[in-house]
């Protein structure tokens, strides 16, 4: 849960950000699905997860396939600032009857479930995370992937 809404960004800012990227890249792929445990099995490898916390997490995203959305966008984060390359994280939930992973924001999938997270609280955030720095400038010079 993230009750403070530390790196949240409000739907319509994010809905202007990835226009912006579609507009700038119109041949590119707007947005990757990726399975939570993958995500796991980074925060584990970096230490941020036991093994026995990592393990029953895994467990738990694989049995219900769990699934994040990243998107990519142009924006700023303070008007000073010139915007740049971002990637805007949301949560998903499958939805059986149309196949579809629906992007979970502002508590809402097409505005009617609540999101609860996994102790069955509701959650109270835009839904959409923008924690990312692009590469260049960050990059880290001595990777093969670089």
């Amino acid at each position: 849960m993230n009750p403070d809404l530390q790196n949240t960004i409000p739907c319509e800012e994010a809905s202007e950000w990835t226009a912006a990227w579609r507009k700038k890249h119109p041949n590119a792929c707007n947005a990757f699905l990726v399975p939570v445990v993958d995500l796991i099995e980074v925060l584990n490898e970096m230490g941020v997860l036991s093994d026995k916390v990592a393990a029953k997490a895994q467990g738990e995203a694989c049995i219900k396939g769990l699934k994040i959305r990243a998107y990519g966008a142009v924006g700023s984060d303070s008007p000073e600032k010139k915007p740049e390359e971002k990637l805007l994280v949301v949560g998903t939930k499958y939805n059986r009857k149309t196949k579809v992973y629906q992007d979970i924001i502002n508590e809402e999938i097409d505005a009617g479930d609540v999101k609860l997270n996994s102790f069955g609280e509701p959650v109270v955030s835009s839904g959409i995370y923008d924690f990312t720095e692009p590469c260049p400038p960050s990059c880290d010079p001595n990777s093969p992937l670089n």
